[in-house]
């Protein structure tokens, strides 16, 4: 007896001192963040203790540009076209969805329970997560704190559910600094335990509010989109900000896009205007979303937590504002829509290092089960580890060595933001995004049959469609890796080229003469229809019949895979300037400010309140 007790004590020992070797993980994920509008730099504290103390990826992209998608992605490692969850509400997205096509019985923290981690979810998880269902919890979360649906982007109404309790509303207090308050509590919690954990932090900024008129109880589907809102002490900052000009901005010639942008008139100056306001309440918004970032870092330096810790930055998808005389959105397949912040620091992470390696949100789940010394055998991942350690060496047959090309999948209409946009209901496409040595590209196939083709290395702005001046051959280059791509699952979505030729390794070399041979048939991916859902049936692949037309090639039909399986050193202080432009004399308040006791300000909701939020017709947002 007394053997088998010591046995049991060396036991939990040996998994004690395993757990206390692993790092802790951190994953701070902003809603509609642009890379390209020059938000980051508006965030000293991202900048000095992420960008300078860590390590920058500027190639990193979602594979889908909404929110729903795009973060089922980063859970699973997974493209869309493999969860089939393509969308924020039903039938193929929404909260209700994820749990019926058991999303959540194989995905990131189930896996890192697995792996001796606590795991804690705080904010925007699912849209669809609501009064009705609050209690049926996705699994997988040690404490699960999440906003619920209709006020996830109300950001002076934020409620949230704590592990499936009665919602409570936070009145009074902006929707990030209750996140942030949580967050140090939490983190707080786990500096008392042996475990590692894991805390996924998703303030819904800064996303646009998203508003309804609760007295018009017939439409409660009729959503009003509006300027984001900041917090108080923000809102007076960067009055003369205005969206960057670039070429891309509202520009003279929109020729040889798809026709709904073909069609838009020049934004006026009115519109103009307006813009320019929303992008300076995005910047404020995101001055919390620092101040989160900053907290965290706080809170880890005090617990002695820090240099065992990795902090992950991101957003679910980019967001525009004039690009293309469109107006304010997402869903494109353009840059600014598809190229999003990525910044890592922790143990080993290279200090101020930029990288080019191409990497995407399917990437993230392997990454943080490598970390996490976890694996998985569910299912395979779409998504390969990225080489987040400075002195990180990679084989020649990694995939992260040799990635180059992602697909970008979008099957559901255009989502304008401030005025409606006719035809944006033709925004089903596949896209390629390529980034090689010396090369750059977006290659688009439209449900219209509109293709469009950009040289990024003398277009940056994807102004110029050069899809009909670019020879065949150089064409079907593209097309062969939009087939390889477009039903791909794991390696092959690595590493698309072996599915076409296992000689080549990017697209400069298949551009070498030597394997015209692979490329002859010419084939292509044809979109039949434009469906709001995906469906692989009307995605056919097509190729020369040698006599100058084309034939349907028979591919043998697979099911989209249905996954189930069974749940189960000293810092400076944090005082720096706020502007982002180097301005003296705008301190943000002290960090020491967090409400120790958020919970104790949570109150219920209203008969009515409920009532309301219980309506079938209640609103959903993406």
């Amino acid at each position: 007896m007394q053997l088998l007790s010591i046995a049991a004590t060396l036991s939990f020992l040996a998994s004690a001192a395993a757990n206390a070797a692993k790092p802790n993980i951190i994953l701070l994920l902003s809603d509609d963040q642009d890379a390209r509008m020059n938000s980051l730099d508006y965030m000293p504290i991202l900048q000095k203790y992420l960008a300078q103390e860590g390590t920058t990826f500027e190639n990193h992209y979602t594979t889908t540009a909404i929110c729903c998608p795009s973060r089922v992605s980063i859970l699973k490692g997974q493209f869309a076209h493999n969860t089939n969850f393509t969308d924020v509400g039903p039938p193929t997205g929404g909260y209700d969805v994820f749990l019926e096509k058991k999303l959540n019985e194989e995905y990131l923290p189930v896996w890192l329970q697995r792996a001796g981690y606590a795991t804690h979810y705080i904010g925007k998880f699912i849209n669809g997560y609501g009064v009705p269902n609050h209690k049926v919890l996705p699994g997988g979360w040690n404490s699960f704190d999440a906003l619920v649906n209709p006020w996830i982007y109300q950001f002076y109404n934020a409620v949230f559910s704590r592990n499936g309790a009665e919602p409570k509303k936070y009145p009074g207090i902006h929707q990030v600094d209750v996140i942030r308050s949580k967050a140090i509590a939490i983190l707080k919690q786990a500096a008392k335990s042996e475990k590692p954990f894991f805390l996924y932090l998703s303030p819904s900024a800064p996303h646009t509010t998203v508003s309804f008129d609760p007295n018009d109880k017939e439409n409660l589907k009729k959503i009003q989109c509006s300027e984001t809102i900041p917090a108080e002490r923000h809102k007076h900052l960067f009055p003369d900000a205005k969206i960057p000009r670039t070429p891309s901005f509202n520009p003279a010639s929109v020729k040889g896009k798809p026709k709904y942008i073909e069609d838009l008139p020049l934004l006026n100056d009115t519109v103009i205007e307006t813009l320019d306001h929303w992008y300076r309440q995005r910047l404020r918004n995101l001055q919390s979303v620092d101040e989160l970032l900053g907290a965290v870092i706080q809170q880890l330096t005090k617990s002695g937590q820090l240099d065992n810790t990795y902090i992950f930055y991101s957003t679910d998808n980019g967001y525009h504002l004039g690009l293309h005389r469109l107006n304010a959105g997402k869903t494109s397949p353009y840059e600014d829509d598809v190229h999003i912040p990525f910044l890592v620091r922790g143990p080993g992470v290279g200090r101020g290092v930029k990288r080019v390696d191409v990497s995407s949100h399917t990437d993230l789940a392997p990454t943080f089960l490598k970390l996490a010394g976890a694996h998985q055998t569910a299912f395979p991942f779409d998504g390969a580890p990225i080489r987040v350690h400075e002195h990180e060496t990679l084989s020649q047959n990694d995939a992260a060595a040799t990635k180059e090309t992602l697909a970008v999948e979008f099957w559901r209409p255009l989502v304008p933001e401030y005025f409606p946009i006719q035809g944006g209901e033709e925004n089903t496409y596949r896209s390629l995004r390529i980034n090689g040595r010396g090369y750059s590209y977006l290659y688009t196939v439209w449900c219209n049959g509109h293709r469009e083709l950009y040289n990024h290395t003398t277009d940056p702005y994807q102004l110029v469609n050069v899809y009909d001046k670019t020879s065949s051959s150089v064409v079907s280059r593209f097309d062969a890796l939009l087939v390889a791509l477009h039903d791909c699952i794991g390696e092959t979505c690595q590493k698309p080229w072996n599915a076409i030729d296992v000689r080549i390794r990017s697209l400069g070399q298949a551009l070498e003469g030597r394997y015209d041979t692979s490329f002859a048939k010419h084939q292509r991916l044809v979109i039949q229809q434009c469906l709001q859902y995906y469906d692989l049936q009307n995605e056919v692949i097509v190729e020369s019949d040698g006599k100058g037309g084309e034939i349907v090639v028979d591919r043998p039909v697979r099911e989209i895979p249905r996954v189930g399986g069974t749940a189960a050193p000293a810092q400076q202080p944090l005082l720096v300037l706020q502007d982002g432009q180097g301005n003296e004399g705008v301190a943000f308040e002290n960090l020491e400010s967090t409400i120790d006791d958020i919970e104790e300000f949570g109150i219920s909701l209203t008969k009515e309140e409920v009532e309301i939020a219980s309506d079938p017709n209640a609103y959903d947002y993406d």
